[in-house]
């Protein structure tokens, strides 16, 4: 290795053998616990549930527009933004790194126009209803394919990195629990408010549930923030948040199929009560050393 010169200073000795097998020792430890705080498999997968769920979440919320049911496309927006505090928690534990670099710039601009285009098309389908129903699914497959495509390229370099440990299953810690539990009971309420028929209490209970959970986002640094939580699942609990995620947009959508929409939204809200009530007993992840 070459010596770039140094205005005002002597080139430096070559170190000799053994202190050179020192510094590749020094940086294949470095690698090591690269690979023990990053793992871009995982991260990967991550990348490529969050194209899917948020192609899902743009479809719901172009067909609930298209409805012009305001209560409830907000009912599906709040929906979304707690998985995506979630699912900051899980990237966050996973390693990922918020930082900008110059290397990352192209990959920022790529996915940046993936996003303004799917936007701009997801406006039109939303809010003009001449358009084809089934135009919402054009930028839903944007998000796929921009999104989970690079997820899916990402997955394959990394195909042939070491598995990180993985440490024991635990129970969640009481504050974790009770922050899954409030997730439950948050996506409960707003479920049941979804099936309730139009009023002045159903717009006023709506608002009150929003501020609240807008706080909950607000406060996400904390113990039982929604981070933290995400952060401590495992598939289980993914799958059940997931799964009661889609009991509202279901209701919103068919509740035209379901008869008494009203007892349909408590059926409903309960279901998902117990569900995430359920998950909250399922041991989840350690942390990582």
């Amino acid at each position: 290795m070459q010596q770039k010169p140094v205005p005002g200073q002597d080139a430096l000795d070559p170190p000799d053998a053994d202190v050179a097998r020192q510094y590749l020792a020094a940086a294949d430890a470095v690698v090591e616990r690269r690979d023990r705080a990053i793992d871009r498999r995982a991260l990967a997968g991550l990348q490529m549930v969050n194209a899917a769920v948020t192609a899902g979440y743009l479809v719901a919320f172009a067909l609930v527009l298209r409805q012009d049911d305001v209560l409830a496309s907000q009912v599906i927006l709040f929906t979304f933004l707690v998985w995506g505090q979630l699912a900051s928690g899980m990237a966050q534990r996973h390693g990922m790194q918020w930082r900008w670099s110059a290397s990352r710039w192209p990959l920022l601009l790529g996915g940046g126009v993936v996003l303004v285009g799917a936007v701009l098309v997801f406006g039109f389908v939303a809010l003009d209803t001449r358009l084809p129903v089934g135009m919402v699914l054009i930028p839903a497959g944007l998000v796929l394919v921009g999104i989970g495509g690079y997820g899916a390229v990402q997955l394959v370099r990394a195909a042939g990195d070491p598995r990180p440990p993985r440490p024991s299953p635990l129970a969640l810690p009481t504050a974790l629990r009770w922050g899954t539990i409030l997730v439950g009971v948050v996506l409960g309420v707003l479920t049941m408010l979804a099936g309730a028929p139009d009023g002045v209490l159903r717009s006023v209970i709506t608002l009150l549930v929003m501020l609240a959970l807008f706080t909950w986002l607000v406060v996400f640094n904390t113990p039982v923030g929604l981070p933290a939580v995400g952060a401590s699942w495992r598939w289980p609990h993914v799958t059940a948040f997931l799964l009661a995620a889609c009991v509202p947009v279901a209701l919103v959508l068919g509740g035209d199929v379901l008869g008494d929409r009203g007892l349909a939204g408590v059926v409903g809200g309960a279901v998902v009560m117990v569900l995430v009530i359920v998950a909250s007993f399922i041991p989840g992840r350690a942390s990582r050393g």
